[in-house]
């Protein structure tokens, strides 16, 4: 019998760049927590991103528990608009969806928003699926 996990999509106040007024936006983010040598993070929202060839999260999330960011393997990421990052690759628990696996992490001191990618995510799940009308997110283990 097929395990199910589904979550809705997060509220995050934004700003509308043609008005400048704030305004509610829903964002497909799932709460997860993150562990290295048995140090758990706190939990947090990371953004479930499609676009995203592999995990990327922000240095200062990895220092918490206590990973030597620089100590990993070193990568150029490149990103929207030709921009590029560097990154430094680590081998971490996720907690997500009352599960543990085990996974890649690319750091960075240049990044802020915790992104989950295909490699290192949507491929520890046989199918994920988005739901924009009611914004929710089903994942299949």
């Amino acid at each position: 019998m097929p395990k199910w996990f589904k979550c809705t999509y997060f509220p995050y106040i934004s700003e509308d760049p043609k008005t400048g007024k704030k305004m509610e936006v829903f964002r497909p983010t799932i709460p997860v927590m993150i562990s290295y040598n048995g140090n758990p993070s706190w939990d947090f929202q990371a953004l479930i991103d499609s676009g995203a060839d592999r995990n990327l999260f922000p240095a200062k999330l990895g220092e918490s528990i206590g990973i030597d960011i620089r100590s990993g393997k070193k990568r150029s990421i490149l990103g929207i608009g030709g921009y590029k990052i560097i990154a430094y690759t680590h081998k971490v628990k996720i907690l997500c969806a009352g599960k543990s696996f085990d996974t890649e992490i690319d750091f960075s001191y240049e990044h802020e928003q915790p992104l989950l990618g295909r490699d290192g995510f949507f491929n520890l799940f046989k199918h994920i699926s988005f739901s924009e009308k009611i914004k929710e997110m089903a994942f299949k283990f």
